[in-house]
C-alpha cells in the first residue's frame, strides 16, 4: 500500500467461504467500500464513513461482507484517503464480529500498563504539590499523557464505553501529542539551569509549544501526516540537541532522560519519517510502544525521585542553616545570651506563657574595667556575669548591650531568683577574672507585671519601667534592686528595697 489518494486490496483466502466481515485498525479516513464479485459477474458492495462508525470493545471498524450469492467470491476493498500518521493499518477479514480470542487476556495487560503509568502520575502530582518544582509537574503530566493513549490504543476505552470514531481518534492524537509537549517542557525544567544555555531552553519551549499546535490541527483540523511528522522531527531534534549540551556541561539529570528515552525517541523517529514520506526504518506495533512507555516511566522515575530528595535534602539544609542564622541574628555573639531582638521577637509568647517579671541589671563602674585592665579583661567579665546570670526553664538571661543584661523570669519567687543572680555577679568575676583587682556589684530594677492585663503591655513599656528603677539604684548607691508591682487600675508605688550584702 501506498501513500495514494485511494488504495486497493484484494482478499482470495482459501477459507473465505468462512469469513463474514472485513475489520480495518481505527485511522482517519474518508471512506471505506468493500465489494464482492460472482464469479457470473454479480457485484454488491457495502460502504463506510467516519460518522457511521462506533467503536464498541475493540479498537476495529467493522463491515460486513456484502452478499452475491456466491460464498468463495473473492473481496475487494477501496480505502479512501486514510491518514498515514505511521505504519499502515491493518486489516484482516474475521469470522465473527465478536472480540477475538486472547482479546481479554490483551485488556488485563494494558490495564496492569495504565496502572503502572498512573502509580507515578498520581504521585508526581502530589510531589510536584510538596516542593513547588515544574519538573515534578511535568513528568505527572507526561504520565498522564501515556495512560491516556495506553487506553485508546490498546481496546480499553473502547471496552469500557462506546465512542464516535472521530472522538476517539482525537483523543488518541491528544494523548501522543501530550507526552511530546511535556517532554520537552520536562526536559527544560528538569535539566540543571547550567547545563542548558538560555537559547536552548527556548527551543525547548517552543518546539514543544509547535508539537502541541500541530498535534492540535491533526487532532480535528487537518489531517495532515507531513506536518505532523515535521513537528515530531522538530521535537526530536531539540532532544537530542538539549541532552548533547546537557552532557558536555556535565549534567547529572540528563543521563536518566538518555537512558529512559533511547527506546521511546527510535520509535518517535520513525513514525516522523514514516509521516513526511520517508519510509521509516522499523515495522512496529502498539505493544514495542507501551513497552518503550514502561521503560521510560520507570527510569525517568528514579530520575526524577532522585532529584526530589537532593530537593528535599537541600531545602532541610537550607531551612536549617536559615535557623540558626535566624538564631545567630537573636543571639550575642560574645555570651551567647538572647540580644535585645531575640526578646523582642519572643516577647508574646514568654507573656502567655507566664515569664512576667523583668529585672534589668547594669554592672557598677564597670567603664573604669575597661580602662584600668582593657577590653579583654572587660569581655572575661560580661561572660563571667552571663554565667552568674544561669538561665533555667524558669529563667531567660539577656545581654541587651555593653553591660546592661536582663533577666525575663515566671513564679511566685521570681524576684528571690533575680536578686540571688544579681548577688552571685560579684563573686563569678572575682573566681573567673582573677585580673580585676576590686569587687564588682551590679545594680537592678525589676518590675513584676502578673495578670491577663500585662499581656497587653508593649515590651518596651515594662523595659522603661525597669530601667527607672535601676537608674533609681544607682543613684541611690549602687549594689541594690529596687522593686515595682504593676497593678492595674492603682498608681505605681515602691513595693520593696534592698541591699547589697
Amino acid at each position: 500500500m501506498g501513500a495514494h489518494r485511494f488504495n486497493w486490496l484484494r482478499f482470495d483466502d482459501p477459507r473465505i467461504a468462512d469469513f463474514r466481515y472485513f475489520a480495518m485498525e481505527a485511522r482517519w479516513f474518508d471512506s471505506v467500500t468493500v465489494y464482492r464479485i460472482a464469479s457470473g459477474g454479480r457485484i454488491a458492495s457495502n460502504r463506510l464513513v467516519p460518522d457511521d462508525v462506533n467503536l464498541h470493545n475493540v479498537n476495529d471498524m467493522i463491515l460486513p461482507l456484502p452478499d452475491v450469492g456466491d460464498p468463495r467470491a473473492p473481496v475487494f476493498v477501496r480505502v479512501d484517503n486514510y491518514a498515514k500518521f505511521r505504519d499502515a493499518p491493518k486489516m484482516r477479514l474475521l469470522e465473527s464480529a465478536d472480540a477475538p480470542a486472547g482479546f481479554v487476556d490483551d485488556l488485563v495487560f494494558a490495564a496492569l500498563l495504565m496502572g503502572l503509568v498512573l502509580a507515578p502520575c498520581i504521585l508526581a502530582a502530589m510531589l510536584a504539590f510538596a516542593l513547588r518544582q515544574t519538573f515534578v509537574a511535568w513528568y505527572a503530566v507526561v504520565c498522564a499523557g501515556m495512560a491516556l493513549t495506553i487506553a485508546m490504543t490498546s481496546g480499553l476505552a473502547a471496552s469500557w464505553f462506546s465512542g464516535n470514531l472521530v472522538v476517539f481518534l482525537v483523543f488518541e492524537r491528544l494523548g501522543y501529542v501530550l507526552i511530546m509537549f511535556a517532554s520537552c517542557q520536562f526536559a527544560r525544567d528538569f535539566i540543571e539551569r547550567d547545563a542548558l544555555s538560555p537559547a536552548m531552553r527556548k527551543a525547548l519551549r517552543w518546539s514543544g509549544i509547535f508539537i502541541l499546535v500541530a498535534g492540535g490541527l491533526n487532532a480535528g483540523i487537518i489531517q495532515s501526516p507531513a506536518l505532523f511528522g515535521f513537528a515530531q522531527l522538530v521535537v526530536v531534534t531539540a532532544l537530542i540537541a538539549a541532552f548533547t549540551q546537557a552532557l558536555r556541561r556535565g549534567s547529572r539529570w540528563v543521563r536518566y532522560q538518555l537512558v529512559g528515552w533511547s527506546f521511546a525517541m527510535v520509535l518517535v523517529t520513525d513514525i516522523a519519517l514514516k509521516g513526511v514520506g520517508l519510509g521509516g526504518f522499523l515495522e512496529t506495533n502498539f505493544l514495542i510502544v507501551f513497552y518503550a512507555m514502561v521503560w521510560e516511566i520507570v527510569v525517568v522515575a528514579i530520575g526524577v525521585t532522585d532529584r526530589a530528595l537532593m530537593l528535599r535534602s537541600d531545602r532541610d539544609r537550607a531551612r536549617q542553616l536559615a535557623a540558626e542564622m535566624e538564631n545567630l541574628a537573636e543571639r550575642d555573639p560574645l555570651t551567647g545570651l538572647l540580644n535585645r531582638r531575640g526578646i523582642a521577637n519572643q516577647y508574646d509568647s514568654l507573656m502567655r506563657r507566664g515569664f512576667t517579671t523583668f529585672a534589668l541589671i547594669d554592672l557598677d563602674h564597670f567603664k573604669s574595667i575597661n580602662d584600668r585592665f582593657g577590653h579583654q579583661i572587660g569581655d572575661h567579665a560580661l561572660i563571667a556575669t552571663a554565667s552568674a546570670l544561669a538561665p533555667d526553664e524558669d529563667t531567660l538571661a539577656v545581654r541587651l548591650g555593653g553591660e546592661e543584661f536582663m533577666l525575663v523570669l515566671r513564679g511566685a519567687d521570681a524576684t528571690l531568683r533575680a536578686e540571688r543572680r544579681r548577688r552571685a555577679i560579684t563573686a563569678r568575676i572575682a573566681d573567673t577574672v582573677p585580673q580585676v583587682d576590686r569587687p564588682v556589684t551590679a545594680s537592678m530594677g525589676v518590675v513584676e507585671a502578673p495578670g491577663e492585663d500585662a499581656a497587653g503591655l508593649p515590651f518596651e513599656v515594662l523595659y522603661l519601667r525597669a530601667d527607672t528603677l535601676l537608674y533609681r539604684a544607682k543613684n541611690e548607691g549602687r549594689n541594690r534592686y529596687f522593686r515595682e508591682l504593676l497593678v492595674f487600675g492603682e498608681p505605681p508605688a515602691d513595693d520593696h528595697q534592698a541591699f547589697a550584702a
